[in-house]
């Protein structure tokens, strides 16, 4: 038997790809209206008014750190139960030490937050 996929699920999947080809209004149109983005490098959570700019200085934020801004995911878990999708995964940046983990949690109305760490080796 095939499990069919939750909406959360697709909003999950559109967020994702929207944030990786680096298209910050499209991942927006499935972000809640409180949407907080939490970067481990960054003083103060990335709202909604400030996730365009703050995509957009992915690459360079990234290279500070030693990254290379292209990263594959290592390990990734989603449970999805009760009304919420919770994603985490562990990833690295390619061809570095640089490496962290990130959560992000989705409900019916969407994207509510995504929470990134870094560790170097």
């Amino acid at each position: 038997m095939v499990k069919q996929m939750s909406s959360r699920q697709e909003i999950l999947r559109f967020w994702v790809d929207a944030v990786r080809a680096m298209d910050p209004e499209r991942a927006l149109q499935v972000a809640t209206p409180d949407f907080l983005f939490l970067d481990g490098l960054l003083p103060e959570p990335v709202t909604r008014d400030g996730f365009a700019d703050y995509l957009m200085g992915w690459e360079s934020r990234m290279r500070k750190i030693g990254g290379t801004g292209l990263y594959e995911v290592t390990d990734e878990v989603i449970q999805d139960s009760n009304g919420l999708l919770l994603k985490w995964g562990w990833w690295q940046f390619t061809g570095t030490d640089v490496q962290g983990a990130s959560l992000v949690k989705v409900t019916d109305q969407g994207v509510s937050f995504e929470k990134i760490a870094y560790y170097k080796q």
